[in-house]
């Protein structure tokens, strides 16, 4: 199956680019597609980065099965004061 890979902010700055399209096999998680991205991508796999997941603009978990033609945004998470 096909995913679109959304990047956004330091995402998109560590990848170099703001989106991708990915071939997963069927059944594949959100968590699976990032574990890929960052297998690519290794800066990424720094200890402690651990981004938000959106699935199709809401929010996902992890666990989340994907389906061919979903759109998957990974971002960093929110801080602030």
């Amino acid at each position: 199956m096909k995913v679109t890979m959304r990047y956004f902010a330091r995402v998109a700055e560590l990848t170099g680019c703001q989106d991708q399209q990915l071939e997963l096999a069927p059944g594949t998680t959100a968590g699976q597609a990032l574990a890929e991205v960052a297998r690519r991508h290794p800066a990424l796999g720094a200890p402690g980065f651990s981004p938000l997941l959106a699935v199709n603009r809401e929010h996902a978990a992890a666990s989340r099965v994907l389906a061919d033609g979903d759109e998957v945004a990974i971002f960093p998470p929110v801080s602030g004061g």
